[in-house]
């Protein structure tokens, strides 16, 4: 089991992904009463004193600003519906995905919310034409799994505002679909991950408008119990951050619509665990972490809201006002994170940077401009619809801070302490990451400024850390050694106080010229201060700093001087600085390479001996 406060936690490589495995099939097979403790608790307990001891800052947001940045997706994309209904992406040309049915329950939402009832006959439309698809087995791209949930959403939103024989229609589509024939994420087609979870949740809701019954939901689940870790979490293949969450946010849904079934006492109990989890691990900027496939597009702080909004909602039932006002801030943490990349043209930028979406600058091989952005507006106003706009907000753990942990299975680490807070990634898996410290963000400050994501080791390693001479005037970084080159990881924790927290990372290397290396980490609310130090007795180590050298809409300002670099961007700066030793001279790479935010550079500089203690420091101009 995984111990918190001042333990050390040892962790082999090749054993993490069992470790979860074994741990879930544990409680899918007992009793709640015989669990395994819950690793975070204590964590949860630290955050949650250092939230309730801090004063909160209303974000000015409500309930109807879910819709209302949804609407601006929803009526940039009517401009692109073809005559029978179907969404049409504005630079493939065609439907893609699951834009249809998306497009439809946000229409919907924004019907039933009195916002836009102008989009009623647009928004049946894109129903009647996705109910087909998905009875008929044609879903757009094979992506029949995601229709159902939000097809059933707008079924509801809209039944009593059409014509009895359209309702019909519906219904009749509704009835017909056979879930073995339609969706591809079950036994017999492939091995069931996220893809299954999304079904199962809107097989769910159409059971409950009497359509079918419960036979697949519980066959469905029962597939999936084995991918939880103990804190809650989804296990995704290649543990992607994002596949994490997404699954979950649906799951979250389908329990506060009433699931009751043979696996709600586990899966209430994992879904609590994995709601006290995601407060800790998003951002101060409201992001939800980086890391694997997926990372970075604005989906990922609009399923945020959705469950925090749903969790918001259960703990004031529950009685834990102050926990629902956590949740409540945690929500509208991350919907200011996504409307701070709303484009002129109304819909979003779908991946955090700002290049012109034609050039598909830091997209997966499967995002496209039209599903990535209904699949946030439909996330959204999945979040008006759960709402409790009675509920106040408070101060979410993401701007309180005052804790560090690891996430052994997903190889991670995060520490905030006051609002300023760090991720690392421990062995990145190369296609997606490399390995060190990969995202700084702190409260009121351009999340873009400071080192926000890394880009893959397979693409050229870059993460802040250290590198250090191996054979010749060959150097190798920390950053380019993945797993297979990590034999495990030591993590521990010091001082864990909401504005100073302390943790060190020893990394034990396999088939390098040193034996391991040990970065000790001091965080404030106003920088990190980290020592490093390479075991091997090297006679120079080098420090690196990748700087956002342009996002695609403006370039950085970068300044050195000495043993300090700046980098500063729309009135918010970074500055990096080496502290000791004194013989560090920072010098610029002179060239740029891409990761998913734009381009970054390489800054750099060579110190004598085995250690040196640098810093970063995030603020915010006027």
């Amino acid at each position: 089991m995984r111990q918190t406060g001042l333990s050390v936690k040892l962790t082999t490589m090749n054993l993490r992904f069992a470790s979860g495995l074994a741990g879930i099939a544990f409680l899918a097979t007992h009793a709640v009463a015989q669990e395994p403790p819950f690793p975070l608790a204590e964590v949860v307990a630290q955050a949650r004193q250092a939230a309730l001891s801090a004063k909160a800052v209303p974000s000015g947001l409500g309930r109807q600003d879910y819709l209302k940045t949804s609407e601006g997706i929803v009526v940039f994309f009517r401009h692109f519906q073809t005559p029978d209904g179907r969404i049409m992406d504005p630079f493939l040309g065609r439907e893609v995905q699951y834009s249809t049915p998306c497009y439809a329950w946000a229409a919907s939402a924004l019907v039933s919310g009195e916002r836009q009832t102008n989009l009623l006959d647009s928004a049946a439309r894109a129903l009647d034409v996705a109910l087909e698809e998905l009875s008929t087995g044609h879903a757009a791209d094979n992506h029949s799994d995601f229709f159902t949930f939000p097809c059933v959403l707008a079924y509801e939103a809209l039944r009593d505002r059409v014509s009895s024989e359209r309702r019909a229609l519906w219904e009749r589509d509704l009835r017909a679909i056979e879930p073995e024939r339609v969706y591809q994420d079950i036994p017999g087609k492939r091995e069931p991950h996220n893809w299954a979870v999304v079904a199962l949740a809107g097989e769910y809701l159409r059971q409950q408008d009497g359509f079918c019954d419960l036979s697949f939901v519980e066959k469905a689940l029962a597939l999936q119990m084995k991918y939880f870790t103990a804190d809650g979490q989804y296990l995704e293949p290649d543990t992607p951050m994002a596949y994490d969450h997404f699954p979950r946010c649906f799951l979250a849904a389908m329990l506060e619509r009433g699931y009751r079934g043979a696996y709600f006492e586990t899966l209430n109990n994992l879904m609590y665990r994995a709601a006290w989890t995601s407060l800790l691990i998003q951002s101060p900027c409201g992001e939800w972490p980086t890391g694997g496939r997926s990372a970075q597009h604005q989906w990922n702080e609009a399923m945020q809201c959705m469950t925090y909004e749903i969790w918001a909602r259960r703990k004031q039932r529950e009685g834990d006002s102050a926990g629902a006002q956590m949740f409540k801030r945690a929500a509208h943490l991350a919907l200011e994170s996504v409307r701070r990349w709303v484009r002129p043209s109304g819909e979003l930028w779908i991946v955090k940077n700002r290049f012109d979406p034609a050039a598909r600058h830091g997209f997966q091989e499967y995002s496209t401009h039209s599903q990535y952005n209904l699949l946030a507006a439909s996330m959204m106003c999945a979040a008006w619809l759960f709402a409790d706009e009675d509920i106040p907000e408070g101060v979410c753990p993401a701007q309180s801070g005052g804790f560090a942990f690891e996430l052994p299975e997903f190889h991670k680490v995060f520490a905030n302490a006051g609002g300023l807070y760090v991720e690392l990634d421990t062995a990145a898996a190369p296609q997606y990451n490399s390995t060190g410290l990969i995202r700084i963000h702190k409260t009121g400050v351009d999340p873009l400024v400071g080192p926000t994501d890394s880009n893959a080791i397979d693409d050229g390693p870059a993460a802040v850390g250290i590198a250090w001479r191996e054979e010749g005037d060959r150097w190798q970084s920390l950053a380019g050694l993945g797993q297979k080159q990590i034999h495990r990881t030591e993590f521990s924790t010091g001082q864990n106080k909401a504005d100073h927290v302390r943790f060190t990372i020893r990394y034990v290397l396999e088939r390098t010229g040193i034996s391991a290396v040990v970065e000790n980490y001091d965080l404030t609310p106003e920088r990190v201060e980290v020592t490093a130090e390479v075991e091997g007795h090297p006679a120079e180590i080098k420090v690196r700093f990748p700087a956002l050298a342009l996002d695609g809409a403006a370039a950085t300002q970068i300044e050195l001087s000495g043993t300090n670099a700046s980098v500063r961007l729309n009135h918010s700066e970074e500055v990096f600085s080496v502290l000791s030793p004194s013989d560090a001279r920072l010098t610029r790479s002179g060239s740029w390479a891409s990761f998913r935010n734009g381009f970054f550079e390489i800054i750099e500089g060579v110190v004598s001996g085995n250690r040196v203690v640098y810093s970063l420091t995030p603020s915010a101009g006027e």
